[in-house]
This record gives structure tokens, C-alpha cells and sequence, in this order.
């Protein structure tokens, strides 16, 4: 079965995908594609990318690759979503060759989301080694449910703190975020629309973006994120409804190098904490390298534990 290959999607396409997305999500109980993905999906997908599609002849979407060339570094990336009814009949395999016969290069780091023994059987099968392994965290936030009440903010002397304020902070902040985490091979090198796209998602609340300055040098942010929360205006958007109760994310913390080690990263992090649980949220996440082990202690002494765990796997040329 050969995918077809797009650089561009349709209104059909996007509306199809998402679909998929959803049927595959409820039943793996991860979703397939990266929150990345995701957001440039609706506009048709981001530059630089190919689609891969397999279909029945009925023209019902059976799978979808998604497939990112722009990292020149670390090579191209690709995600995979496989409908759960049409699966072992191959459409995963030819979906992953298809990816490795589109890859400029012949490299290609593929993400399985939820680190299923049949992805990994897949991906071993066609040459493929584990080369990085992301966890998701989740701490309770409610007093019934978590394993201590949290502490209080205690900020470095010397730091302030405001809400990020659109239309003001966007050149600041890229420029701080792209200085921390400048070795990171996900969140480094980001532009100013990065922050665009993400302003105008449902999900976007300038008040959870937190914002740590010393003196008027911005040196350090907690920008958080609530799934299944939507503005009313969306309320009738099936594409912003959700069928699990709302749940906070650490979505990024960062802080200047210059900064690291006197406790700002740990005191941002608590005070999202805190703001999610004032919104009456249950529980909150985050994701982390599974080497990352110093970042790890900070959130295992905070309440987190691992609920779940994202692979990539790596073809070498």
C-alpha cells in the first residue's frame, strides 16, 4: 500500500487527520502528533513539511505521517497515526518507508507517543534504534488527591514577576527562550510566530504566562497550559471539545544561564503551580527528558511521577 505524499493539505485533509487523531488518541490514550504538529496543522501544515496519507478505496483516511525536514542537525523527524481498526495490515510499515524514501538524507527520527510494544517491534524491524525517551509527568493538584499541599513561592532576591502582555513581550521572550535553551533540540531556535501561532490558540491565557525579571532584564519565565479548557465563543468548535476534564501543563519553564542554580527555575515552576491549582484544575503535567535527571529531582520533589513514556527512534546513514 503507497502513501500519497502532500506538501500541502486540504480543508478535507486537516479535517480528516484530525478525525484520525482523535479515533487514535481515545484508544491508545496518547495522542499520535506532537502539540507542534498540531498547531500548523489547521493552516494546511508547516513549511518544510511532507504529508503522507493512506486511504481505502472508499477514500476514508487509514493513516497519516507527518514528516518535519527543516533540522538539518539532527535530520528530518516524523510522527505516525494509524487508524486502530485498519491496524496489522500494514499501512505503519509502508507509511515509515514511505517517510525513509522522503527523507532528503536518508536519516530519520521517528516519535511514538506512549512507547507501545508494536511501535517498537516496527521500528527495530526496519533498522531503526532507541536514541531518546521523554517522559510525562503529572502531579494531583487537589487537596484530596495530592501527596502534600504545595509550598509557597519564594522568589531569588532581587526578582520580579508580571503576566507576559501580547502585542509587548513576544521579541523578549523568544530571544530569552532561544538563549536558554539553546542546546535543546526541540525548543531552541524558535522565531517571533512561534509565539503568534500559539496566541491564537483557544488554550492561550496571557495570565498563566509568567514572566521573572532582575531589574528590567527579562532572566527567566513559566508559561502554562490547560488542556480541555476552551473561551466561550469555541464552545460549539468539536475541534476544541474535549471528553477528559481539564488538565494543567507545565508547558515551558526557562531561565538565563546566568540565573541557573539560585532557585529561580524551581520558584517559577511552584508558582505556575499555583496559579493552575487556584483555576481548580485536578492535576497537572509536564514533559522531560528522560536524561534530564537534575530536572527530574526538581519535579519528583515537587509531587510529579511518571505517567507516561514518548520514544524516538533513529535511522542513521
Amino acid at each position: 500500500m503507497i502513501p500519497s505524499v502532500l506538501l500541502r493539505l486540504s480543508d478535507g485533509d486537516v479535517g480528516d487527520v484530525k478525525a484520525l487523531v482523535e479515533v487514535v488518541t481515545a484508544h491508545d490514550g496518547s495522542p499520535p502528533l506532537s502539540d507542534h504538529v498540531m498547531l500548523h496543522l489547521p493552516r494546511g501544515g508547516d513549511a518544510d513539511v511532507r504529508h503522507l496519507l493512506v486511504r481505502n478505496p472508499e477514500g476514508a483516511l487509514l493513516g497519516y505521517a507527518h514528516l518535519d525536514v527543516t533540522d538539518q542537525l539532527e535530520g528530518p523527524s516524523a510522527e505516525v497515526a494509524v487508524l486502530p481498526s485498519a491496524r496489522g495490515a500494514g499501512i505503519g510499515r509502508s507509511l515509515v518507508e514511505g517517510l525513509v524514501l522522503q527523507s532528503p538524507d536518508g536519516r530519520l527520527r521517528l516519535w511514538a507517543h506512549g512507547d507501545h510494544a508494536a511501535a517498537t517491534k516496527l521500528a527495530a524491524s526496519l533498522g531503526f534504534d532507541r536514541t531518546r525517551t521523554l517522559w510525562q509527568m503529572r502531579r494531583p493538584l487537589t487537596e484530596a488527591l495530592s501527596p502534600g499541599s504545595l509550598p509557597t513561592v519564594s522568589l531569588p532576591e532581587g526578582i520580579t514577576v508580571r503576566t507576559f502582555v501580547v502585542d509587548q513581550d513576544e521579541q523578549d521572550w523568544t530571544v530569552l527562550n532561544n538563549k536558554a535553551f539553546a542546546a535543546h533540540p526541540d525548543q531552541s531556535d524558535w522565531g517571533i510566530e512561534e509565539v503568534l501561532v500559539r496566541e491564537a490558540e483557544p488554550w492561550f491565557d496571557p495570565a498563566g504566562f509568567f514572566l521573572a525579571f532582575r531589574g528590567s532584564s527579562l532572566v527567566g519565565f513559566h508559561w502554562t497550559k490547560v488542556h480541555g479548557k476552551t473561551r466561550h465563543a469555541d464552545a460549539d468548535d468539536p475541534s476544541h471539545r474535549h471528553d477528559h476534564d481539564a488538565l494543567g501543563e507545565v508547558y515551558v519553564v526557562g531561565v538565563d544561564p546566568s540565573e541557573q542554580g539560585h532557585g529561580l527555575g524551581p520558584a517559577l515552576t511552584l508558582l505556575g503551580l499555583h496559579h493552575l491549582q487556584s483555576l481548580g484544575l485536578a492535576e497537572v503535567m509536564l514533559y522531560v527528558d528522560e536524561g534530564n535527571t537534575n530536572a527530574i529531582r526538581v519535579y519528583e520533589r515537587l509531587g510529579f511521577t511518571r505517567h507516561t513514556t514518548d520514544v524516538c527512534f533513529s535511522r542513521r546513514v
